[in-house]
């Protein structure tokens, strides 16, 4: 999945789960590395965001891997 997408998802699932604190924090460093053109790392920076919101388990999660 691309990673615009990848952030999105992040972005829908914040405020879910337990670790919210966590799951912002990993989504406001995905923008940053984004907005310097890291694409990779603000991709695997959304998807950590989307670990702590979701889980690995949630469907969401799973699509965001492939």
């Amino acid at each position: 999945m691309q990673t615009d997408k990848v952030m999105a998802l992040a972005r829908k699932h914040i405020g879910k789960g337990t670790m919210e604190s966590s799951a912002r924090l990993c989504l406001s460093d995905a923008n940053h590395l984004f907005d310097r053109g890291l694409i990779d790392y603000a991709k695997k920076r959304a998807l950590d965001s989307l670990k702590y919101s979701v889980g690995i388990l949630h469907q969401d999660y799973k699509k965001a891997i492939n």
